[in-house]
Formats: structure tokens, C-alpha cells, sequence
């Protein structure tokens, strides 16, 4: 029985899903693995075990000619923050297979699950495709829609995330091996693109309503950096909290940003532009 010889990138939980399943196949020899160093800091950075097939470094594209010498029939990505070269993408004979959280050709590029929660999206998915020139703009080979529930976490989102991982993965790579899956171009023009967030993305305003500031929060928290806010002119990490429509204080004489109380488990009450926020998880920073 030939094997399909396959060169894996990446690092994280959902590549540590990607990378396990293609190890475990008796269908495919992992020729190659390039993986983050075990120092890495990245959000759900995974360890992987050292071999001698296993390369750890932050970027895959300078060691283009490792790749090509064990002749890769297919490279699959997976928790992978570095853009490949195009000398890369056109290297294995039947492509490269990478994976988006969104309904590709929509929210391509960066932070995509952090703008989608902090925007109130009720549904995504993780999108399945081949690598073009063109960031998160190749071929589908299929998509798992994701529910995303209106207390859902980003932790939550990527536990989701990563289930869609192995499911897609088993569903559909029997398929591609066998040369039975029809890919499906993306329509470019009706996308959209996704910018990095950077911290001033990360900023609370309390003069805004308090259902965008529980997105908000719900969008940053653990495994990411956290929501950033202003409270009696000091600076905190805000982790969790839930919007009070009611709180007896008298909150018409209120001011956007003012801490009305603190409860006796320790949680703030702030108020907001339209109600209140219960702040239950925060550090001063």
C-alpha cells in the first residue's frame, strides 16, 4: 500500500487535532513536522514531542528545501500564524490544506472569532480549503457550521472550533485522499477581510451600551489578552461579567463609566450608557 506523504505545520490544540489524526492514519507517512519551540507564548500553544521528522521554529518558510526533499504530496496547516510562500503553496504535487474559523470567502484574514463575538455573531464555521496566493482565498473543500451562543466565551468558541477540526478531518480527508472531493471556488468579491486587533481594540468605553461591552469582554477574555478598562481612574483586565438591565440606585443621575457598587462576592456594578455591567472576573493591571 503507497502511502500519501504529508508535511504538517503548525502548533496550537486545533493543529495538535490536525497533526494527531495524520499520525494515527495508516494511510499517510507525516514525512515532516514544523512545529512552534516549546517556549512559545502563544494562546493554546501545544508541545509537541521532539522527533527526528520534527522541526520547531516560529516560521516554516525558510526551510523550503527540507520540504521539498521528502517530496510532499500534500501540506497541511493548522495553528500556523506565518503566511507561506508562494514557492511553498505551489510545492506538494496536490496542494496545501489549511482551515479558517468563518464562513469563507466572509471575515477572512486576522483575530477573525474575536471581531465575530465582539460583534454579536450568533453562527460561523470552520472552513476547510486549499491555500491559494491568496490569504484564506482558496478552494473550499467543505465547512461545519458553529453555533455561537450569546454567553459563549472565546474559550468556548475554540473548544467548538477544535471539534469542528476533527470532525472535518474525518469526514473529508478520506475523500481527498481518494481523489473524491470537488472543491468549491470562493466568490472574492462578496468577501471580507479581517484586521489584526491590536490593544486599542481591546479598550472598554462605558458611554456605550452594555450588551457591545459584554461582547466585548466575551470576545478577549482567557486564552486572550483581555478587555482593558478604566474604573475609579485605575486600569484593569476585565475577564467576565453580565449585563444588569436593573440596579436600585437611582441611575438616572449616573454617569457612563461610574462604579455604583460592589457586592458582597466582591463583582462591580458599572454603569454603562443604557444599563448596568456586573463586572464578576477582573485584576488590576
Amino acid at each position: 500500500m503507497k502511502k500519501i506523504k504529508i508535511v504538517f505545520i503548525g502548533g496550537l490544540t486545533n493543529g495538535a487535532i490536525v497533526c494527531d489524526y495524520l499520525r494515527k492514519n495508516k494511510f499517510v507517512e507525516l514525512t515532516l513536522i514544523i512545529t512552534y519551540p516549546d517556549n512559545a507564548s502563544y494562546p493554546r500553544a501545544v508541545r509537541f514531542e521532539d522527533a527526528d521528522n520534527t522541526i520547531k521554529a516560529h516560521q516554516a518558510n525558510p526551510f523550503y528545501d527540507k520540504i521539498k526533499s521528502v517530496e510532499p504530496d500534500y501540506i497541511f496547516v493548522a495553528g500556523w500564524f506565518e503566511l507561506l510562500s508562494e514557492d511553498l503553496i505551489d510545492l506538494p504535487t496536490k496542494g496545501v490544506v489549511g482551515f479558517h474559523p468563518s464562513k469563507l470567502p466572509f471575515d477572512r484574514g486576522r483575530s477573525v472569532l474575536a471581531w465575530q463575538i465582539e460583534e454579536g455573531y450568533t453562527e460561523t464555521a470552520l472552513t476547510m480549503f486549499f491555500y491559494s496566493t491568496y490569504p484564506d482565498g482558496g478552494d473550499i473543500i467543505a465547512q461545519e457550521k458553529i453555533r455561537i451562543e450569546k454567553n459563549d466565551y472565546i474559550s468556548d468558541v475554540l473548544a467548538k472550533v477544535d471539534k469542528a477540526t476533527l470532525n472535518l478531518m474525518t469526514a473529508y480527508f478520506p475523500l481527498l485522499r481518494k481523489g473524491e472531493l470537488i472543491p468549491t471556488k470562493q466568490n472574492l468579491s462578496e468577501g471580507s477581510f479581517r484586521r489584526l486587533r491590536n490593544e486599542m481594540d481591546s479598550m472598554i468605553h462605558w458611554d456605550t451600551n452594555s450588551c457591545c461591552i459584554f461582547n466585548k469582554i466575551r470576545a478577549i477574555s482567557h486564552p486572550y489578552p483581555g478587555a482593558i478598562a478604566f474604573i475609579n481612574n485605575e486600569k484593569y483586565k476585565i475577564w467576565r461579567s453580565e449585563v444588569v438591565d436593573e440596579f436600585p440606585c437611582g441611575g438616572n443621575q449616573l454617569t457612563c463609566g461610574q462604579q455604583v457598587a460592589m457586592l458582597y462576592d466582591g463583582s462591580l456594578i458599572m454603569k454603562t450608557r443604557d444599563s448596568f455591567l456586573r463586572i464578576t472576573e477582573y485584576e488590576k493591571i
